[in-house]
């Protein structure tokens, strides 16, 4: 198990499931990324899949661990895999954010007009099928899906 990411994976039917709780620290991130590249990798996901669930799954965890305000306990990440898609769940207690609510942002069309930062929620919906988000019992949850 890699330091500081629980993991429990487990397989039901032909859809394979993976859990793991990721500490709210910027270093935890890359520890997680790579244990979930190992996983899939092993499970036969393509490597298209796993670096756009990888470049997801950072802006989204980066933003927890820079952005949340009054966050308590690691971010829980699950992913699915069945047939056709990637199912990735984040559940985290923090006050309340809501991404999919942010302005699409406009996009540079060179790199001499880019900006640092305000794209990776663009970013995110550019890559997934669905991006959406709910506040329950004080936790948020986040849902992306990608296409395999």
């Amino acid at each position: 198990m890699a330091e500081g990411v629980n993991q429990l994976d487990k397989v039901n039917g032909t859809a394979r499931r993976w859990r793991y709780r990721v500490p709210v620290q910027r270093a935890a991130i890359g520890i997680f990324a790579d244990r979930m590249e190992q996983d899939l990798s092993t499970a036969g996901i393509s490597e298209n899949v796993r670096q756009s669930l990888a470049t997801v799954l950072d802006e989204l965890l980066a933003n927890v661990v820079m952005h949340a305000e009054a966050v308590r306990g690691p971010v829980h990440v699950h992913l699915r895999c069945g047939d056709a898609e990637l199912v990735a769940r984040l559940r985290y207690c923090a006050a309340a954010f809501d991404p999919t609510a942010l302005a699409v942002a406009h996009l540079p069309t060179t790199i001499a007009s880019a900006n640092i930062g305000g794209v990776g929620i663009a970013m995110v919906r550019a890559m997934t099928r669905e991006f959406v988000h709910q506040y329950r019992r004080g936790e948020n949850h986040l849902r992306v899906r990608l296409p395999l």
